[in-house]
């Protein structure tokens, strides 16, 4: 209900006859005062001029044309164009030609799209367009004329006031957080300072207290999101820090307490553990925004919901089974139980990720728990996929909330799904515990009976969704598989309780939408008391 008249009260103050009144003053004057701190790629550069756009792991050739006439890409990608992140490749460079044609594009945006369009104009983009272009401020306004000049202000004061208007309408915590990042970073990038300042300052660290845990892992469960928010926080907060040190305090311990979060689901890998819609981030992202804090997390334990294991160089992160808020789980996997594990730069199991942008009606196939290395009873969702329209993207649990449970004395985590009682009159407890430094994990799924009555039979599956490029051999003789990775490590498998078949898998890749992989699916008759046990060891060198 609540939805449907957002939704309506954005229809009106977007309609044509009121959206022409959204104010812009071009005698609005800006400074660069954001910086951008994420690594630029100058290869990225000789690609965009040479018609070549990869964004959102999806490469598409313009052949020429302005990537803004294109309108039949995914939406993933067009988000990407019209977020401006990429801006920062150029930001840098000392090329007149590359920096030239980074304006060029720029202009040609407000030549196409000055005026309101639902989807380029949606409050997630257009918040971080705002914050783009103040960061790329001295690149797009060098040697601009007065008219280029007002007309790039312009535009940056209508988008403002559209996010001041439709933001608070919007029900994705996550629009709501970024238009509030926006607001308070144009309001500090302002020549004069601004007003309003205190007041948006102070709305953002409200929001955010809303929009954050209290372990500071972002309501969304995604690590992703985590970062997109830190992404355009920190260079406000070094703003803020630098000439309004006596408003930064606002933000402090919030922040302190988001940077401890996501290095807690951060692998050895350097990438975020592949959680409800969370890809392959790239690595220098993730660690240049490890480098703004010197915080770090405390090794093993619980956070949002999710559970760490860390022994020496092996980490693993463990989902508890917490689904997000109905308004916060447009992105939300069906992932109670799952793992993922890595061993310093090896990443030994895990999980499929989202769909990549180019196969948008999969979407919800990757959300499902068997894209996931968890069990599962029949092969079916620990979560269901519900609603039509924007609700439609919301997943809700089957039945009663997932538990979980951390033993600091045995390094080992303790999961529980109520998920399937309803249906089997079975929950299943997972039991993960990482030994021998970090260099094996022993796991046991165990199917007990829950409070629900036993309505059907079913057949348990258990998926171990391997790295792209790992070789498995299969032992003939005995239960046992071999695991030999692309960087020369041979890992073994080892179970009981459960036949094994070898399948094909698929890994989501920033680069390639997806990268092919395996899996080692156990399966067998689900029942009370059925106990399945496996490891995970690495075989010594020499």
């Amino acid at each position: 209900m609540r939805r449907g008249a957002l939704a309506v009260a954005d229809r009106i103050v977007t309609h044509p006859l009121n959206a022409w009144t959204w104010s812009g003053s071009a005698d609005t004057r800006f400074a660069p005062r954001l910086a951008d701190f994420r690594p630029a790629d100058s290869q990225t550069v000789v690609e965009m001029m040479e018609g070549k756009y990869l964004l959102a792991g999806e490469t598409v050739e313009t052949g020429g044309t302005s990537p803004f006439a294109l309108l039949d890409e995914s939406d993933a990608w067009q988000l990407e164009l019209n977020g401006f992140g990429w801006l920062r490749h150029f930001a840098g460079v000392t090329d007149p030609g590359q920096r030239a044609f980074a304006r060029t594009l720029v202009r040609d945006w407000l030549a196409r799209h000055e005026r309101f369009d639902r989807d380029i104009w949606g409050v997630f983009v257009t918040g971080r367009r705002v914050l783009n272009w103040l960061k790329a401020y001295a690149l797009l306004t060098d040697g601009a004329s007065p008219d280029q000049m007002r007309r790039l202000n312009r535009s940056l004061a209508i988008q403002l006031h559209s996010l001041k208007v439709r933001a608070g309408l919007s029900p994705d915590p996550m629009a709501r957080i970024m238009a509030a990042i926006a607001l308070a970073g144009a309001a500090l990038s302002e020549a004069e300072t601004a007003g309003d300042l205190d007041a948006l300052v102070g709305d953002l660290a409200a929001l955010l207290a809303r929009t954050v845990d209290g372990d500071g892992l972002v309501i969304t469960r995604n690590p992703l999101h985590q970062i997109q928010i830190l992404v355009e926080l920190i260079p406000v907060n070094q703003a803020l820090i630098q000439r309004h040190g006596r408003l930064a305090p606002l933000l402090a311990q919030r922040m302190e307490a988001m940077h401890r979060a996501l290095d807690h689901l951060v692998l050895g890998t350097r990438e975020a553990a592949f959680f409800h819609g969370c890809g392959q981030v790239p690595v220098e992202l993730v660690l240049s925004i490890g480098a703004q804090s010197g915080i770090r997390s405390s090794g093993s334990g619980l956070v949002g919901g999710y559970g760490v294991l860390v022994d020496g160089p092996g980490k693993l992160v463990a989902d508890g089974g917490r689904l997000p808020p109905i308004e916060a789980s447009r992105d939300a996997h069906a992932s109670a139980l799952a793992f993922e594990f890595a061993c310093g730069s090896t990443l030994v199991a895990g999980n499929c990720g989202p769909a990549p942008a180019q196969l948008d009606d999969s979407r919800d196939l990757f959300r499902h728990t068997s894209a996931h290395s968890a069990p599962t009873i029949d092969d079916l969702s620990s979560a269901t996929i519900v609603g039509r329209g924007p609700g439609r993207e919301a997943a809700l649990e089957n039945a009663r909330p997932g538990a979980i449970g951390f033993d600091a004395a045995e390094n080992t985590l303790e999961l529980r799904s109520g998920a399937y009682g309803e249906r089997y009159g079975l929950d299943i407890v997972r039991r993960l515990t990482l030994m021998g430094g970090g260099q094996t994990l022993v796991g046991q799924d165990r199917f007990v009976a829950g409070p629900g009555r036993k309505k059907q039979q079913g057949a348990f599956s258990i998926r171990f969704h391997l790295a792209p490029g790992v070789v498995v051999e299969r032992s003939a003789e005995e239960d046992l598989i071999r695991l030999v990775y692309r960087n020369g490590e041979v890992w073994t498998f080892l179970w009981e309780g459960a036949a094994a078949e070898i399948d094909d898998s698929v890994r989501h890749s920033a680069h390639f939408g997806l990268n092919r992989t395996r899996q080692i699916v156990l399966h067998g008759p689900a029942f009370d008391g059925a106990d399945i046990a496996w490891v995970f060891t690495r075989q010594s060198q020499g």
